[in-house]
């Protein structure tokens, strides 16, 4: 299993400084911060747990890809060929929920970046 690259783990936990309350930020926007702050954390934890198993996930099918492939190569298996193609297909849509995973990841931490700037402004 290959480790995830740099930028994801860098996109997949929401930044330190984020974490840590200011004594100048806004009651409002820390209290949305502290309501919103465990499920981002908790919705990170668990994209980079299904991204891991995804991972794992693509090595094993690539390895019985390869594998299926020098078989169908020193043997004609007519049965064979259809699975090969469905493994392979279903490579190219595990690299596509990868990406949307990717995405989303992205996405939620945007807006945590934007709930912990937000400051509503005092009369």
């Amino acid at each position: 299993m290959s480790a995830p690259p740099a930028a994801l783990l860098d996109s997949v936990s929401p930044t330190p400084e984020l974490s840590e309350t200011s004594a100048t930020s806004d009651p409002l926007a820390t209290g949305i911060k502290a309501l919103l702050d465990p499920t981002v954390r908790l919705t990170t934890d668990k994209l980079s747990a299904v991204y891991l198993a995804q991972q794992e996930l693509s090595g094993e099918l690539e390895r019985l890809v390869s594998q299926l492939q020098r078989y169908l190569d020193t043997t004609d298996p007519p049965s064979l060929r259809g699975t090969v193609v469905k493994l392979a297909g279903t490579t190219k849509r595990l690299a596509a929920v990868n990406a949307a995973l990717q995405a989303l990841q992205t996405r939620i931490n945007r807006i945590y970046l934007q709930l912990s700037k937000q400051r509503i402004p005092q009369s």
